[in-house]
């Protein structure tokens, strides 16, 4: 019987950024995956902000995740031979009271590398009028289609990936053997599947239906992210992912009359100019109650991981905590830290 040392289950954001570590790291390792179970990540628009709006404060951890996630991403596509993440400052139009709160964070040095000086008028002439403008840096987004294509081809010619579904029954939890392999260890990174996992019920997952728009606006800049209330999000050939909403209720991934018509009229109180609808997609997040990752071992079953809850700001969160699994993974030893630790719901 063959043996390997990591089953990841899965091959979303969390998974897919899981087993390049493990693989470059020299791990044996194998990726199974159901293609026709949707995945979040596909559906998002891969946005990065580190900033909170809602708070004006740095996003969690936003120092120590940006230098990861950018490194890990461009030594990506040197080995995919892809772009597929791209810087983008952004505009933020600000009321009177954002503006006075914009002006005390430019003077907190903690937001130097992200809050630039405030504008009185839009560097996109087709944001509508607002009080000012406020322009953020150190944000972008990844093309998350792009990118899991590509590494679903490079785990395919290197025969890392399985395409079928992994059972969620007491006797492939119990034994380590799938499809006549011997796995020392398996992570699952399932996304929002976590919900009805049989082993994982005490983590404290609330999924978050989301909607976006693709749309054609060939009269407005490409040059910027525009955020208030709704994203605008420049993808290229005058083309723009639109979004986002939150619905706990209907956690199927149809999109929605309610959902794209809630987007447009957010929209159209943000810029003014013609567009058109191309796509409309939906997808199920897999948030945390506090907001945070899950990563750990399972109490029972020693060889049973869990990587999940990377949420809305999973680009930003994925590339650091999978450094954090893999050395998890490789030394019994290793101390999470409790922030994230899945033990934290026990």
């Amino acid at each position: 019987m063959k043996r390997k040392e990591v089953l990841i289950v899965g091959q979303g954001l969390a998974g897919t950024l899981l087993a390049f570590e493990l693989h470059v790291a020299g791990v044996d390792v194998c990726i199974v995956n159901n293609p026709q179970k949707s995945t979040a990540t596909r559906v998002a628009a891969g946005m990065v902000n580190p900033l909170v709006f809602k708070r004006m404060t740095k996003s969690w951890m936003v120092d120590e995740l940006l230098p990861v996630m950018k490194k890990r991403y461009r030594d990506l596509e040197e080995l995919l031979g892809e772009r597929f993440y791209f810087d983008l400052p952004m505009i933020k139009p600000l009321s009177e009271q954002e503006t006075e709160l914009w002006q005390e964070r430019k003077a907190d040095e903690k937001f130097t590398p992200f809050i630039e000086n405030i504008c009185e008028t839009s560097p996109v002439d087709q944001v509508l009028k607002s009080h000012a403008y406020g322009i953020v840096n150190g944000s972008g987004y990844l093309k998350t289609g792009l990118f899991l294509d590509a590494a679903k081809r490079f785990f395919q010619e290197n025969e890392l990936l399985i395409e079928t579904d992994y059972p969620t029954n007491q006797s492939s939890f119990e034994n380590h053997i799938f499809q006549d392999i011997q796995f020392d260890k398996i992570v699952f990174c399932e996304g929002h599947y976590l919900k009805t996992h049989p082993l994982f019920d005490f983590v404290r997952l609330q999924p978050a239906k989301g909607e976006v728009l693709q749309i054609y606006a060939p009269g407005l800049s490409e040059n910027y992210i525009i955020n208030r209330r709704v994203f605008v999000l420049p993808i290229g050939d005058h083309r723009f992912k639109v979004g986002s909403t939150y619905e706990w209720k209907d956690l199927t991934d149809h999109p929605t009359e309610e959902g794209k018509n809630s987007i447009v009229d957010r929209l159209k109180e943000l810029i003014h100019v013609d567009f058109t609808i191309e796509q409309h997609w939906a997808g199920v997040r897999p948030t945390v109650i506090d907001r945070r990752p899950v990563i750990g071992k399972h109490p029972e079953f020693d060889h049973i991981y869990l990587f999940n809850g990377l949420g809305t700001k999973g680009v930003m969160l994925a590339p650091y905590f999978a450094k954090e699994m893999k050395k998890l993974l490789v030394d019994n030893q290793y101390q999470i830290h409790q922030e994230v630790n899945s033990d934290r719901f026990l």
